[in-house]
């Protein structure tokens, strides 16, 4: 049988020469955001729901299944009327909550990514996460750094035995893609060989099958943002991890 191209990352690992490298993004690759979204939904609607009755219906009855890239959309979705004042007045409130330590914990891995994770570090390569989320102020808490590292050790995924390598954005509002190119810089600085990418944003996506043609660029389509308008023909596609193994195919 043919192995799938995620079961031919671990073997390319295992014979590459050079410091193999695999790339990993976070949100919506090896996490998935719906539980930070649904309870950061739901704690407004604790708050705020004597004020609105209309969006504590709504948080009465949403699931992770209704959550997606933009929660404005899950919530509307949903049954929420757009022109409802709740919205506005959550959307401030998930601004100051989603991007920080104490939430990002709350995120869950995606299926099959720990054991993947894990299973590229042991067969030898650098684990290289490349996240759009910011470091923030350690002092005053209102980064995401800390939350992730934490994550990381709660969750089980590689991070503290070496070989790994965490890279935050210091500007909150730089593009992801933008940022991801500049430090790819850094990667190559490595000397090492990229084994394999993976993004679920279509433009990083094809930044990587640009600047590591030899990789395994995969594309994780869970949710994106659907301004992506970037073209996915030539990425490799898959919705989780579990497939990695080729032993237990």
């Amino acid at each position: 049988m043919t192995p799938t191209p995620l079961q031919q990352v671990i073997p390319k690992i295992k014979s590459c020469n050079l410091l193999p490298i695999v790339v990993f993004d976070l949100d919506d690759t090896l996490y998935s955001t719906a539980r930070r979204n649904l309870i950061i939904i739901q704690n407004f609607a604790a708050d705020q729901g004597d004020k609105y009755p209309d969006f504590a219906a709504i948080a009465s009855s949403i699931t992770l299944k209704d959550m997606n890239w933009s929660v404005s959309l899950a919530l509307t979705n949903a049954g929420l009327d757009p022109k409802s004042p709740s919205l506005a007045a959550f959307l401030i409130y998930w601004g100051n909550t989603f991007f920080t330590n104490d939430y990002v914990q709350l995120d869950l891995p995606n299926p099959g990514a720990v054991a993947f994770a894990n299973a590229c570090h042991d067969a030898g390569a650098m684990i290289f996460y490349l996240t759009g989320r910011h470091e923030g102020d350690p002092s005053l808490n209102n980064g995401m750094g800390q939350g992730t590292t934490l994550s990381f050790t709660e969750r089980g995924f590689p991070y503290w035995q070496g070989r790994c390598e965490l890279n935050l954005k210091i500007n909150k509002s730089e593009k992801d893609v933008d940022y991801k190119n500049r430090v790819i810089t850094s990667i190559n600085s490595l000397k090492g060989e990229v084994i394999a990418t993976f993004d679920n944003e279509p433009a990083n996506s094809v930044l990587y099958s640009q600047k590591f043609p030899n990789a395994l660029n995969f594309w994780m389509k869970t949710t994106w943002n659907p301004d992506d308008k970037a073209p996915t023909d030539n990425l490799l596609i898959i919705t989780d991890f579990l497939d990695w193994n080729i032993e237990s195919a």
